[in-house]
């Protein structure tokens, strides 16, 4: 199958699920200034499961689960840059703005107990909408904690970067973070760094307001066809390659 052909229905999720299988493959979701990203090294212990309809595979550090959707649009393209070297293949899973659409919150939200979540052991963890998505995706944390959870209803209604708002409470407690769209979710359990340190290797969010506040799905730079919004990365390992791009 070609790297380089546009995709859509079946041909669209087998491509995603050979991906998934493949630990060199990272992936992404989230808008321009919010992400939540997932990879996992070859050796590392994993559970993949995968169906006609649903692909997860899930460490200790983070899970990933891609959903099937007859609306699904894979885009591959090269990641632009001046320098020869950064132009890495990458691919985004596409839907229709109708068919991406989210609950679009756009303050802070009790959702209630995850259900949804990918491990079994995380059901019931309330999960809480931190506002930020552009209606394509809900960028959420979920926690069992006491303190954190008095917290966040207390901050319900307000912006997570307001004087007043949770993002103390938020470092302190470093829930799991999980981004939701309408192909899938992405699920991280590493702590946050602390505002001088840097992302751990592996599964990691960044959420950046300076770039939030320009309220774009992706940026100006991915050739994202009119009409299409991206609701899943992939970033596949280099043609002949050992390791991610």
């Amino acid at each position: 199958m070609s790297e380089t052909a546009i995709l859509n229905g079946p041909g669209a999720f087998a491509l995603l699920r050979r991906h998934a299988e493949d630990p060199r493959t990272g992936w992404s979701l989230g808008v321009f200034g919010g992400i939540a990203e997932f990879m996992r090294d070859a050796d590392e212990p994993a559970r993949l499961l995968a169906t006609p309809e649903q692909i997860e595979v899930a460490t200790a550090r983070g899970a990933l689960r891609v959903t099937a959707h007859p609306g699904m649009v894979v885009l591959p393209y090269e990641m632009p840059s001046r320098h020869e070297e950064r132009r890495v293949p990458a691919i985004a899973a596409c839907l229709a703005a109708t068919e991406a659409a989210r609950a679009g919150r756009q303050a802070i939200v009790q959702i209630g107990p995850d259900e949804e979540a990918i491990r079994e052991e995380d059901r019931g963890a309330i999960l809480f909408d931190l506002g930020i998505g552009l209606g394509s995706v809900e960028a959420c944390v979920r926690t069992r904690d006491p303190a954190l959870i008095s917290a966040m209803r207390r901050a319900e209604g307000r912006q997570m970067f307001d004087p007043d708002g949770p993002i103390a409470a938020i470092l302190a407690a470093s829930p799991h973070r999980v981004f939701i769209s309408a192909l899938g979710r992405v699920e991280v359990y590493q702590p946050i760094p602390p505002a001088d340190g840097r992302s751990p290797d592996g599964p990691h969010t960044h959420v950046l307001p300076k770039l939030l506040a320009h309220r774009r799905t992706h940026a100006a730079s991915i050739p994202i066809p009119e009409g299409l919004l991206p609701c899943l990365s992939l970033h596949p390992p280099r043609a002949g390659g050992t390791g991610r791009a």
